[in-house]
């Protein structure tokens, strides 16, 4: 699979992270991730892609001349760069000719991790529900690990999912009148409570 784009978006209906995989041949891959998936595995896409980085880097060779260990140095330093250079500023490519998992988007239940010796790493991905079984291999570069994992860390904060109190909108008659006969006010007058010590 030639990836071209990766898309990450959050869908308050669902609770879950839509990932959308474009290729260059115009083909697009689409899977769920729930929030239990998610906050166990961003912190090992996150290790993997500081493991990437590391692996696609050579140590410099101290017993070589000063400017070569330097050059070597500089490079490595420019792979690393690199990697944290992802176009996040593209609209995602929403033309598509085919979709090789089908229109319904694989609801990843158990997923790997596997780092390649090309400084890549393998997802597989499987769906196993009561009736069908579905995988998915992917594999990423460092550059394509680092931008999924700014991608779902940025999808993680419109989520609200680490947030410790979560919000709910309730309607309490605002637009009611309360009765002569009630409180308008709170009574800040209650009882004190009682500590046992």
């Amino acid at each position: 699979m030639n990836i071209h784009q990766v898309s990450v978006s959050y869908s308050h209906e669902q609770d879950r992270f839509l990932v959308r995989i474009n290729t260059r041949s115009d083909e697009e891959v689409r899977f769920w991730f729930t929030r239990r998936l998610t906050l166990a595995l961003l912190p090992l896409l996150e290790k993997a892609s500081t493991e990437q980085i590391a692996r696609q880097s050579s140590p410099p060779n101290l017993a070589a001349p000063f400017d070569e260990q330097r050059q070597q140095l500089l490079k490595n330093f420019q792979q690393e760069a690199a990697s944290y250079k992802s176009d996040f500023q593209t609209p995602y490519r929403e033309t598509i000719t085919s979709l090789p998992l089908g229109p319904e988007p694989l609801l990843v239940t158990e997923i790997k991790l596997t780092p390649l010796a090309a400084a890549e790493l393998e997802i597989h991905m499987v769906e196993k529900l009561a009736d069908k079984t579905r995988t998915l291999n992917i594999k990423l570069d460092a550059q394509l690990t680092r931008g999924l994992v700014s991608l779902l860390n940025q999808a993680l904060t419109n989520s609200q999912w680490l947030e410790t109190e979560i919000g709910v909108a309730v309607n309490i008659n605002a637009n009611k009148a309360a009765p002569d006969n009630e409180s308008k006010a709170l009574s800040f007058d209650a009882e004190k409570p009682r500590y046992l010590n």
